[in-house]
């Protein structure tokens, strides 16, 4: 039984899951429950989880729901085109069904061994006619001769092609300082 839980005490932002992972690196499943927030008085959603993984390649599925609101169901995919020492490339797909809309996507994500990260993706919601492009980096500036002591600057970046956001972009910025116990 693995069980993690994160939160943010400033904004209220919570999520813990727990479940099971069977099999090792190349070759895995799992399975779980859930519970997030997205901030203090949010809606709390409540769901399970399932998802099997192997050599780099993975499906996953999710469904949560949120009390008075309904009910989110997501089918994702990862298949890793390329893969060495240094460096992963993965490329990604997901569709999303809710009672008001679907929302589906794709994009690529490169991994370094040295902790850097880069990401760009494509989001398209129909009934609203949005698509939207996401780009996002994680540059790893510190880790400790232990490792447990990361210190990464990241950034996002959303430009909406089309729907009520149309023309309209979103940036973000920030240093993320994590230690493990």
């Amino acid at each position: 039984m693995d069980c993690q839980a994160t939160g943010n005490p400033k904004t209220g932002e919570a999520t813990a899951r727990c479940g099971v992972l069977v099999g090792g690196d190349q070759a895995n499943a799992r399975a779980g429950v859930f519970a997030s927030t997205p901030g203090a008085g949010g809606p709390v959603t409540k769901g399970v989880y399932g998802a099997v993984n192997a050599n780099g390649h993975g499906l996953s599925v999710q469904h949560g729901h949120i009390e008075g609101v309904g009910s989110t169901t997501t089918a994702a995919a990862q298949v890793n085109l390329h893969q060495s020492q240094s460096t992963s490339l993965n490329a990604t797909g997901f569709h999303s069904h809710s009672r008001t809309h679907d929302q589906f996507g794709g994009g690529l994500n490169l991994q370094s061994a040295a902790g850097h990260q880069a990401a760009v993706g494509v989001t398209r919601v129909p009934q609203i006619d949005m698509t939207t492009i996401q780009t996002s980096g994680r540059a790893n500036l510190y880790t400790s001769p232990s490792g447990n002591l990361n210190l990464n600057a990241v950034g996002s970046a959303n430009h909406h092609l089309s729907g009520p956001r149309r023309g309209k972009s979103d940036f973000g910025t920030g240093l993320n300082l994590n230690y493990n116990f």
